[in-house]
């Protein structure tokens, strides 16, 4: 991989951060991070010149990484991943900052102290910019089927409406039961709820009440087509990437056939371990 030549671009938000931040400050601490080859400064570069500054610096081979200290992050990182992306620098060697809302605005009656921080938060940036490592576009089928860690409420909650849009659900609990730290409780305050309620899966909103939960050993919860519950399993192993995850998942004997269980206790009688 070629040496890091980081391009650092310091948004002053149209004057309005320069009232606060002393950038002649954060420039002169820039120049001093190894690996900075350039430093701009303007009102903004998610748009117009100063987004052409970017790109010009990228095609001229000056920087092949970019950090931008912007507002409006959430914008920015978008139009400025797809300029770099245009320029022909792959789009995760970017890093945005928000040295506004994070710094700036929340210790305007600090400045000294918030100037510090803007140091500290380019610091980090830079350093993060220099292990970023491009990541290419990959096309795949991806199966329409989601693995769910935690058979507690919300887990069980999120497998019906999984498997309720058609999704084939795996629910993967490490204890012999569902429900969680709620099955260990009887009612919640202020409703006298049962603690281990869920809302049944209903393919018309419509019909859906306040009354509609449920306890999960009344609601079909286990007859739920598409859902495969694993308890007393645990995740040993995961591969792949987003959208198509290879996991491997180890199940711990019961030494009971758990479909054939009618809760008679008689392995407990016979079972040499005592625990509390």
């Amino acid at each position: 991989m070629e040496q890091p030549k980081i391009g650092v671009f310091l948004s002053d938000c149209g004057k309005q951060l320069s009232e606060i931040l002393d950038f002649n400050a954060l420039t002169s601490f820039v120049k001093t991070v190894p690996n900075v080859t350039l430093i701009a400064r303007g009102s903004e570069f998610w748009r117009g010149k100063g987004l052409q500054a970017i790109i010009d610096s990228i095609k001229d081979k000056k920087i092949n990484r970019v950090v931008v200290a912007e507002s409006l992050t959430k914008i920015s990182d978008i139009n400025i991943a797809q300029a770099v992306e245009n320029a022909g620098l792959n789009p995760y060697l970017v890093e945005v900052i928000d040295l506004k809302d994070h710094c700036a605005w929340p210790h305007q009656k600090t400045p000294k102290e918030a100037t510090e921080k803007a140091k500290a938060m380019l610091l980090a940036a830079i350093e993060r910019a220099k292990l970023l490592e491009p990541i290419e576009k990959l096309e795949f089928p991806a199966l329409k089927s989601a693995l769910i860690i935690g058979g507690g409420i919300a887990g069980m909650q999120a497998a019906v409406d999984l498997a309720d849009l058609g999704f084939e659900v795996n629910l993967i609990e490490k204890t012999p039961f569902l429900g969680g730290l709620a099955a260990r409780a009887g009612r919640f305050f202020p409703t006298d709820d049962c603690a281990i309620c869920i809302q049944p899966p209903s393919s018309d909103v419509k019909t859906i009440t306040h009354t509609s939960r449920k306890c999960v050993y009344r609601s079909g919860f286990s007859e739920i087509p598409n859902l495969n519950i694993l308890t007393n399993s645990k995740v040993v192993a995961v591969e792949g990437v987003p959208g198509n995850y290879k996991v491997t998942i180890e199940k711990k004997p019961r030494y009971v056939i758990a479909d054939k269980c009618v809760a008679c206790d008689k392995c407990v009688e016979v079972c040499p371990v005592e625990t509390p």
